[in-house]
């Protein structure tokens, strides 16, 4: 098969490579398109600490199943279109008897621990395929595993019909976070965003919006609260300013929620936290449950009007290279999906 290779940080070459086999309780996937995400780029410059090279990058993806291996009763055949999750767990450490697979000690990831899906075939655990709902887009199915993540953020976030929510941070992550925490309920919610044209996006989907560098995100704050704050707070910026304002505009004994991952170690107003009595969480990609329940809203179609706006550029995986470059310098997009030919 033809895979596109991350030969060494920074470098990519699309060549030929043997197509993969698969073992007991594994699947063959022909992959048909993929999303390039914020981990693949930090693996790409060699950002993340446990990436490793040579590796094919990439874990959101829908495909075809070609084969498998299994005796597991999942519902899914030969052929039918499919959407994995990409994080696999060890089943025994702590975290793992307890129910927090997803933060399981000896975590492995596809595209970044094992090979991912800018290729033409790659391996899965049966347990991880989800058939694709009928009707649905296949280039929309690639944003099931982030928007798995969002479910799990709101999950945990403990958000209650009728909050009011501010996202600090408007990329892909944060605007699929408003959108999920919308259909939970959240009567207001407010994105803050320092790019002009993730800022136009998010009015199209009908969220207010707030740049932080030409507007004063406290008063804002006030305006859209009554001077109360957002009873939960989603950092998904991971920035110095956006540590700074969490702790700020979130309300008396709000929930602050770290999603967006820090470039380095920001300071946190204790102060605010104790007197706020605020809960502060962290979280990290997202359960099992999660990523079926994410499956399950994409086939209600019930935010495709909204999941149009995200996908705003295609690439083939032959121009991978030139497609991560796109995602790192391009600053008016919000998510590229790479399409897998088979020719």
């Amino acid at each position: 098969m033809k895979a596109a290779i991350l030969n060494d940080f920074g470098s990519i070459v699309c060549k030929e490579v043997p197509t993969p086999g698969i073992g007991r309780e594994e699947a063959l996937v022909k992959v048909l398109y993929g999303g390039i995400c914020g981990t693949d780029n930090h693996v790409y410059l060699g950002h993340h600490p446990t990436a490793t090279t040579p590796r094919v990058l990439g874990h959101e993806f829908v495909g075809e199943l070609v084969d498998i291996d299994t005796s597991l009763d999942i519902g899914i055949k030969k052929g039918d279109k499919v959407v994995v999750q990409p994080y696999y767990a060890c089943g025994v450490c702590e975290p793992c008897i307890t129910g927090s697979d997803n933060v399981c000690d000896s975590l492995k990831i596809l595209g970044v621990h094992q090979d991912g899906c800018f290729a033409q075939y790659v391996t899965v655990p049966s347990k991880k395929l989800y058939r694709l709902p009928e009707g649905v887009d296949l280039k929309m199915a690639t944003l099931i595993e982030p928007i798995a993540v969002a479910v799990h953020d709101v999950w945990e976030s403990g958000l209650r019909v009728d909050d009011t929510v501010l996202v600090i941070g408007g990329g892909p992550i944060g605007l699929l976070i408003a959108l999920i925490a919308r259909t939970a309920g959240a009567k207001k919610i407010l994105i803050s965003e320092v790019n002009e044209y993730r800022l136009a996006v998010a009015e199209k989907m009908g969220f207010d919006v707030i740049n932080p560098v030409k507007q004063d995100v406290m008063e804002e704050t006030s305006k859209q609260t009554d001077g109360k704050g957002f009873n939960v707070v989603f950092e998904a910026s991971g920035t110095k300013s956006g540590a700074a304002v969490m702790t700020e505009a979130a309300a008396t004994r709000g929930t602050i929620v770290v999603v967006g991952v820090p470039s380095d170690i920001y300071p946190i107003n204790s102060g605010k936290m104790l007197a706020k009595e605020l809960k502060m969480i962290g979280v990290r990609i997202h359960s099992q449950a999660a990523f079926k329940h994410a499956v399950s809203i994409v086939g209600s179609r019930v935010i495709e009007k909204e999941l149009n706006l995200i996908i705003d550029k295609e690439f083939s995986y032959k121009q991978m290279s030139d497609a991560m470059k796109f995602s790192l310098e391009d600053a008016e997009h919000i998510k590229i999906c790479i399409r897998v030919d088979h020719e």
